[in-house]
């Protein structure tokens, strides 16, 4: 008896350490797998099955969507300006909103009711918002043209520039596809376009501003070429970012975690991840 109890004992210990191995294995792979990925796509090589993009209109109900930018237009308080040679605009990052004065009503985006509207919209029902900890998964960011002051004329010429962002594919520290999302809160601008502009398979697509509004515009950031292109004086745009994975398993891997924390200190002013 004993003996039998000896052999089963041992045979179970065999097979956890078997899964045990097998699920470091996978994980090895997928840590290679998406570092792989992180090199490519700086090199411009992205997959052609990851163009698809989402556009779910009335994101927000459009009581808490009006409250929203009432707070917003009062108070501009907490954002970081940060001016890089590929971007420049003013961004809050998701720990300080949580802290603040909007995220009862940005919470709503946290909601299965919301989230479950994304995944019958996009068919991927195991889509989720990364975690908290992340400072990306909701975030507040801010575009202005430069001042349209006649009293500042001789100091700021019409023709630098305003805040806008280059042409860029995103780095991506989730094991799961990483879907970025943008809710577009306001666009103050003279064109019939709005300001972000697409490049799925290489062929620039640009979004009509009218349908845009209270709209979220979800897409493979780490796959599609995207930007911002630069605001004229006095234009305004403010938009939330959301990200979004059916699998949202942060990397382990320091290289891709460093870049992270830099991208997160240029943009929110701290690099926590």
């Amino acid at each position: 008896m004993r003996y039998s109890e000896n052999k089963q004992a041992k045979t179970f210990r065999t097979v956890v350490i078997k899964s045990q191995v097998t699920e470091w294995l996978g994980r090895v792979r997928d840590e290679v797998s998406l570092y792989r990925h992180n090199k490519q796509n700086r090199k411009g090589v992205v997959s052609p099955d990851a163009q698809e993009i989402h556009v779910i209109k009335d994101a927000l109900p459009q009581s808490t969507f009006d409250e929203l930018l009432r707070h917003i237009n009062e108070n501009s308080s907490g954002l970081v300006r940060s001016e890089v040679e590929w971007r420049t605009g003013r961004a809050i990052g998701g720990h300080e909103l949580k802290q603040g004065s909007l995220w009862p009503l940005l919470e709503y985006l946290t909601t299965e009711s919301f989230l479950n509207r994304v995944r019958r919209h996009t068919k991927i029902h195991q889509l989720q918002l990364v975690p908290a900890r992340d400072t990306n998964q909701i975030s507040l960011l801010d575009y202005r043209g430069q001042p349209d002051d006649t009293d500042r004329a001789e100091t700021i010429s019409k023709e630098v520039p305003g805040d806008g962002i280059s042409w860029h594919v995103d780095g991506s520290i989730y094991l799961g596809d990483r879907w970025a999302g943008i809710l577009v809160l306001k666009e103050d601008t003279r064109e019939e376009n709005s300001k972000l502009e697409l490049r799925p398979n290489g062929e620039s697509l640009q979004l009509k501003k009218r349908d845009l509004i209270n709209s979220l515009v979800l897409f493979r950031g780490d796959h599609v070429e995207h930007r911002v292109r630069p605001l004229n004086p006095s234009e305004h745009r403010i938009v939330l970012s959301l990200l979004f994975s059916p699998n949202p398993v942060m990397t382990k891997n320091p290289l891709l975690l460093r870049y992270q924390s830099r991208v997160n200190q240029i943009f929110y002013g701290n690099s926590a991840l």
